[in-house]
């Protein structure tokens, strides 16, 4: 998933994409940990936060804890 690259790039930790993002940091955890999917929802709000187009972020074929 390129969403871990660009947290590293950027060094952004999940807690901090979760405040930032307005998404609770548990169900964040859950999600990176596939427990939990990654929904639109929160696809939206990390690609707002972080600038870059949902589509690089969550590409199709690439599993979402990768």
């Amino acid at each position: 998933m390129k969403l871990l690259d660009v947290l590293k790039e950027r060094n952004i930790s999940k807690l901090q994409l979760a405040l930032n993002a307005g998404i609770t940091p548990s169900d964040l955890y859950c999600a990176f940990n596939g427990t939990k999917p990654f929904y639109p929802k929160y696809k939206r709000k990390i690609s707002e936060f972080l600038q870059i187009d949902e589509a690089v972020l969550f590409a199709e074929g690439e599993g979402e804890n990768d």
